[in-house]
């Protein structure tokens, strides 16, 4: 008996210990894979474009001047430290009535990076940015394992994930999305603990969702969405840390970037928005008569749709179903989900930007973790080896993506579509076009959103149906009651 209980507290303790060390697993096969992509250009002129320079300008700015003026950084050409463009860096900002010139994005990544930055340069900030990518997906894994149950499966489903053509070329993007993933990953981990949330908790939580907002003001959706999560799952004094916290944060928030930018937002400053206030930018960005295909065109594009460049995130739809039917937890990952859909598809200005695939839902990309694997664990032996068959396609494609560029045959930001891999090429007809309105693309449109139904029906009726026949067997087991013939209860 005594061996015996020795045996299971071993087996208890390999098991705690299983979780960190299959996540540290995680952490360093993906930063490996990661470095794969350091020298992979935006386009043929840059190693970076887009907003990525604006980022590392105001972080040059903070290192050199301690300020956010970018005006020493022009005249000096200091940034030809990280741009390479032949022609220089363009001007994204106007000249503010001071003089000063300030980037038009939050000021949130630059600080992040300084410390990557400071170290070496351009190549430092990528090595910092893949190693929070990293950390990202192997707290995703974490939380996957925490809400399923799975976890061989949601190790191989978030190693997949993390291996997807998006993750890898953002992975060293010097954008906030990842960053912004990993304090909304952090911010999960808190929130479904199974432990009593109290005040430290609410503190933590307000700390962790400045951060994004610093981030970037567009992931205040996000975090409204776990904040009310955690309004509704803790007590009252944690409420009252939460919501105090919060309100000073927003405060400081606020007051800073009006005193920065002249608004809630610095977007102001962007030559597009010059003079215009946050509410006339906000008012320009959402839209929705035009932009309503993006809610399935995200997916299956043929140039931008995460789903075409790697198909094993497809199955992540039918799992956004099985969310729904799930707990709140479940639910909350589902809310998450479908609030970065609309914005990416009402609020964004456009999925088909000067970057690469899946920008507008990168910072719920390993979110899809979850859902993934509920479909592969609640599917039969054919339904888990076609998630597989997927996930090899997909990493098959990332694999050609950047043998492609390396070799100077496309570039990210510019033609990264046009790569020669057969593979990837063979398979574009399936595809639609959104850039290109035919009769083809509405064909197209209507053949994957049947299949969408189809597969999300499929996974929802085998939930439903094993629930019904678990109610039914619980009833079959439960005693019965007898009435005799005078209607009294025979026991």
């Amino acid at each position: 008996m005594i061996l015996k209980l020795d045996s299971l507290a071993v087996s208890s303790r390999i098991k705690e210990n299983e979780l960190p060390l299959l996540a540290v697993a995680l952490f360093l096969l993906l930063a490996t894979a990661y470095l794969w992509s350091v020298d992979i250009r935006a386009t043929r002129g840059a190693s970076i474009t887009g907003d990525e320079p604006f980022y590392l300008l105001t972080t040059q700015s903070l290192l050199a001047d301690g300020d956010f003026d970018l005006t020493n950084q022009y005249e000096s050409r200091s940034y030809t430290s990280f741009f390479d463009h032949p022609d220089g860096l363009w001007f994204q900002s106007v000249t503010r009535e001071d003089g000063s010139l300030l980037s038009p994005h939050n000021p949130g990544l630059s600080f992040l990076v300084i410390p990557g930055f400071a170290l070496g340069g351009l190549l430092g900030v990528q090595v910092q940015l893949l190693l929070l990518a990293s950390t990202t997906l192997a707290l995703a894994f974490v939380l996957a394992d925490r809400l399923t149950g799975h976890r061989l499966t949601s190790w191989v489903v978030t190693l997949g994930v993390g291996l997807t053509a998006t993750a890898f070329i953002y992975s060293t993007e010097i954008y906030p999305e990842f960053p912004a993933a990993l304090a909304l990953m952090v911010a999960l981990l808190l929130v479904t603990r199974r432990t009593r949330l109290g005040v430290s908790d609410g503190l933590w939580l307000a700390a962790t969702l400045t951060v994004m907002c610093w981030l970037g003001i567009k992931y205040a959706p996000l975090a409204l969405i776990v904040s009310t999560y955690f309004l509704l799952k803790t007590d009252r004094t944690g409420r009252i840390a939460l919501v105090s916290a919060g309100t000073v944060s927003a405060v400081i928030f606020a007051g800073i970037h009006l005193y920065l930018f002249g608004g809630l937002t610095p977007y102001g400053n962007n030559a597009v928005y010059a003079q215009w206030n946050t509410v006339e930018i906000l008012a320009g960005h959402i839209e929705f008569g035009e932009r309503y295909y993006r809610v399935w065109g995200i997916f299956i594009d043929r140039q931008f749709g995460v789903g075409r460049w790697a198909p094993l995130l497809l199955a992540a739809v039918p799992g956004l179903a099985l969310l729904a039917v799930g707990k709140g937890a479940m639910k909350l990952v589902l809310a998450l989900a479908l609030a970065q859909l609309l914005m990416a598809t009402f609020v964004a200005i456009t999925m088909m930007g000067w970057w690469f695939a899946g920008r507008t839902m990168l910072t719920v990309l390993p979110l899809f973790a979850v859902p993934i694997t509920l479909v592969a664990a609640r599917s039969p032996l054919w339904g888990r080896v076609g998630v597989a068959l997927l996930g090899c396609y997909s990493l098959a494609i990332t694999v050609g993506l950047a043998s492609a560029a390396h070799a100077g045959e496309v570039t990210i930001a510019v033609d990264p579509f046009d790569m020669a891999f057969p593979p990837f090429q063979g398979l574009a007809g399936l595809f639609p076009l959104y850039t290109l309105w035919t009769t083809e693309t509405w064909w197209l449109t209507f053949f994957w959103l049947t299949l969408a139904l189809l597969a999300t029906g499929s996974m929802v009726w085998k939930d439903i149906s094993s629930r019904v026949a678990r109610v039914n067997l619980r009833e079959w087991r439960r005693p019965r009651r007898a009435l005799n013939f005078r209607g009294n209860t025979i026991t």
